[in-house]
């Protein structure tokens, strides 16, 4: 296990939870991009809100940024089919990166990922206690030097069936995929690539997920 990442994830435990494994990591190339009904329009950081807060309400009002345009059907269908091309390139290349649908949980934790901050996290500490299935987010401002993670997503332990480190026939050091109890997986790739395979075994050592 990785003790710098160990250390700061185990602080954001629950009491008494004892941690069994954990892998700093990214989502993996040939994971889908974030789907067009779940783009958000920017938002304001705190300083932003301050800063216009101070300013006459004429010119508040002025900077207001417009209510963003629903989007229609056959913009929905275009960007879609822009998207599903796009995945389809990055599979061919990379290898597949989820199975199942948005609606599995591979799907929901992707979901999960793309939703929790203003923008995804690009960098993962997956974690497993004695209790829980865990991803934490990177959110580090850029004056940090260190990272600053926060809890993105759980779930019982026993909603993911195991870990596969470096399954057969994609060639990226580092990979690993998620199986989840309904048979979905999706593929992560460690930061240091050589964590994977120990990251696995710890979890396969530790009693049925």
């Amino acid at each position: 296990m990785n003790k710098d990442c160990r250390d700061e994830i185990q602080p954001l435990l629950h009491s008494g939870e004892r941690l069994l494994a954990v892998c700093e990591c990214e989502t993996a190339p040939g994971v889908p991009e974030r789907p067009v009904w779940l783009r958000q329009p920017p938002q304001e950081s705190e300083l932003e809100r301050r800063l216009k807060s101070r300013l006459p309400g004429a010119v508040q009002r002025f900077l207001r940024p417009p209510e963003p345009k629903p989007v229609t059907r056959f913009e929905r269908t275009m960007e879609g089919a822009d998207q599903k091309t796009e995945n389809a390139l990055t599979r061919a290349a990379h290898g597949k990166g989820m199975h199942g649908d948005w609606e599995s949980q591979a799907g929901q934790f992707l979901v999960t990922h793309y939703t929790a901050g203003r923008l995804p996290a690009s960098t993962l500490a997956v974690a497993f206690t004695d209790r829980r299935a865990l991803a934490f987010a990177d959110r580090a401002k850029l004056w940090q030097s260190g990272r600053a993670y926060e809890l993105q997503w759980e779930a019982p332990r026993t909603s993911v069936l195991g870990v596969r480190a470096n399954p057969k026939g994609v060639l990226q050091r580092g990979r690993f995929e998620l199986v989840f109890a309904d048979g979905s997986w999706i593929a992560l790739v460690a930061s240091v690539p050589t964590q994977a395979e120990p990251f696995a075994a710890q979890l396969s050592g530790s009693g049925p997920l």
